[in-house]
């Protein structure tokens, strides 16, 4: 993973109000906090951070706002550190903790081998309130290819007094800066030589736990001129940040002659360029693995192909440049490319700036694109999975970097499901079933990484939690994994009980009218349910209450539900389809979802004969 380091400053919270239930609730501050955030960048491209920051506490529960913690590796340095915790009271220093006081333990990542990173932190000890944290920090880095986003508000239910930064640059170097919701005082002051930009806020209120990272103030900074371990650029533009990128992969994806001729035996036999690709990404899947590698600038740059070749592992960046190697050995064009991974696909393309974490590969097939994900084990070729769909990435060429998007996968077959099952009736309230399940898409691409390589033990207690309600207990299934070029599908065949699935009282059965809860995640794009569910009564019922068969059919969305009742058999028929459209935001979607599944709900009332 490309490295992002984080930096233990402290910020906000005086009070405003939330609404529940219709009702203003005030947010609670359990500290305050004031402090000044300076940063000087010098003509070697080095800077240093000074924090001087009073926390004043209140409350046990603002306990962690006078926690710091910092991220120590090869091109950052603690010069000093100094706390003294006060009784504001009568001004009696409690304790005094310096740089050597700290405690430290090395962050290593699951699947991590080499990594330089040391976590330093001080955190706060119980104490009697109120309490006040005086703090002085002094931070040097050897690079200026990022900078902290400064905050002036890191913690829920904090006050801030006020909260400053500065900033003092060569005029020569440049630095830009983007704000967000900041309506305090700025200045821009010039020598010539050096230019000071300073921010600063006063009175900022508490906000609460629900508040988004978007309704926050911050202030993002960026250079224009950078360097990192004696790699210099220009960040103006994307085209120069991309080709810093590429100047650090120059020279790292030189195969070795006996294993070019390996790569070409293994493709000599395909048919096209699509198969080409496709065997040599088995070949990346069943022979590498994924491990993280942050030493230096193997935060950002690959290591040596050979050397993946010979260790059979590697980073993202690391994979993706050995397969963009094998590719290229057979005559596939492909570019190395830095993509924002997660659920936070958030990327400012107006901001050129360092805001990625993952890399991918874009493959060339004359005027198609396609995209591999080099650390997967079990996704097909041309897919990228719901980890880096449907955003902005930024393309690392010879020219520099270009901005192009990731597929989105809008179509139905992406998010298909589709469900037959037989349930027979049992007087004691439980019941058992049989079924089929088939999965293309997301939903498949769900259940073959809860199921890879796990035992079969693990792989039932997948189902038992994944399908039915709790009470579902599987005794027999069968699951079969498709994979092509583009495409992935989960079939499954089950049989099993499931506890309490009606409630069976002296006059009447109470059936639900969905044994399995409908659900699809938003921002998965369009996607279609089907289902079958044939119930076999248990005994001779008459029909007091059932719900009515559903027929809709609006912009965004399909619903059909039907209820044929015969002597013997039940059978519950729906058809759900989500027609996801540019004009329907996530939090429209996640509405339109839980309407769905409201008119899924209810129950088929019996009267026992």
């Amino acid at each position: 993973m490309v490295r992002l380091l984080i930096f233990g400053v402290f910020f906000n919270l005086i009070i405003p109000t939330i609404i529940v239930c219709g009702k203003p609730i005030p947010v609670p501050a359990y500290s305050s906090v004031t402090k000044q955030h300076k940063i000087t960048l010098l003509e070697d491209y080095s800077y240093e951070i000074e924090i001087i920051q009073t926390t004043n506490i209140f409350d046990a529960k603002g306990i962690s706002h006078a926690s710091y913690q910092l991220f120590i590796d090869e091109f950052t340095t603690l010069d000093h550190f100094e706390v003294r915790i006060i009784n504001p009271i009568n001004g009696k220093t409690l304790k005094k903790i310096k740089s050597k006081d700290l405690e430290e333990r090395s962050v290593i990542d699951n699947g991590s081998i080499y990594q330089d990173i040391v976590l330093k932190y001080f955190n706060m000890e119980p104490s009697t309130f109120p309490v006040r944290v005086e703090m002085a920090v002094t931070i040097k880095k050897s690079g200026n290819f990022y900078f902290p986003i400064w905050h002036p508000q890191n913690y829920h239910n904090q006050s801030v007094e006020t909260a400053s930064l500065e900033i003092n640059y060569p005029t020569a170097l440049g630095i830009r800066h983007k704000s967000q919701l900041f309506d305090g005082n700025f200045n821009h002051k010039s020598d010539g030589e050096t230019q000071t930009l300073s921010w600063t806020v006063a009175n900022v209120p508490p906000s609460d736990r629900g508040t988004e990272e978007s309704s926050l103030i911050r202030i993002t900074l960026a250079p224009e001129k950078f360097s990192m371990d004696g790699f210099e650029a220009n960040m103006n533009t994307w085209k120069g940040f991309g080709l810093w990128f590429y100047q650090l992969n120059q020279g790292r994806s030189e195969l070795p002659e006996s294993f070019r001729n390996e790569i070409q035996n293994m493709v000599r036999d395909a048919v096209n360029e699509k198969e080409k690709i496709q065997i040599l990404y088995h070949y990346l899947q069943k022979n590498y693995r994924y491990v993280s590698i942050q030493l230096g600038l193997g935060g950002w740059r690959p290591m040596p192909s050979e050397e993946v070749l010979s260790k059979k592992y590697g980073d993202c960046k690391g994979l993706t440049l050995f397969m963009q190697a094998m590719l290229e050995e057979v005559g596939i064009s492909a570019d190395y490319t830095l993509v924002r991974a997660g659920d936070d696909a958030t990327f400012d393309q107006h901001f050129p700036s360092n805001q990625f974490n993952h890399a991918i590969l874009r493959v060339r097939l004359g005027q198609e694109k396609y995209w591999l994900e080099c650390t997967s084990s079990h996704l097909p070729a041309g897919f990228l999975g719901s980890f880096t769909k449907n955003r902005n990435v930024l393309v690392i060429t010879p020219e520099g970097g270009e901005i192009d998007h990731t597929p989105a996968y809008s179509e139905p077959d992406y998010n298909r499901t589709k469900i037959n099952a037989s349930i027979i009736l049992r007087e004691d309230g439980n019941a058992q079933i049989d079924g089929t399940i088939s999965y293309h898409g997301f939903p498949a691409e769900t259940i073959t990484m809860k199921t890879f390589d796990k035992k079969e033990a693990e792989i039932y207690n997948v189902f038992n939690t994944q399908i039915g309600n709790n009470g579902l207990v599987i005794n027999e299934l069968l699951l079969d994994n498709t994979i092509q070029w583009q495409k992935i599908s989960t079939s499954l065949q089950f049989s099993g009980i499931v506890l309490r699935y009606f409630r069976n009282t002296g006059k009447r059965v109470f059936l639900p009218l969905s044994w399995l809860n409908w659900k699809q995640d938003a921002g998965n794009s369009s996607g279609v349910y089907e289902e079958e569910v044939s119930i076999r009564k248990h005994r001779m019922l008459g029909i007091e209450s059932i719900p009515d068969n559903i027929n809709i059919q609006e912009k965004n969305y399909v619903l059909n539900v039907f209820i044929q009742i015969g002597e013997r058999d039940i059978v519950i028929t729906k058809h759900v389809e989500i027609k996801k459209t540019a004009s329907l935001t996530e939090e429209e979607e996640r509405e339109l979802i839980k309407t769905i599944q409201q008119k899924l709900t209810g129950e088929l009332i019996f009267t026992k004969l």
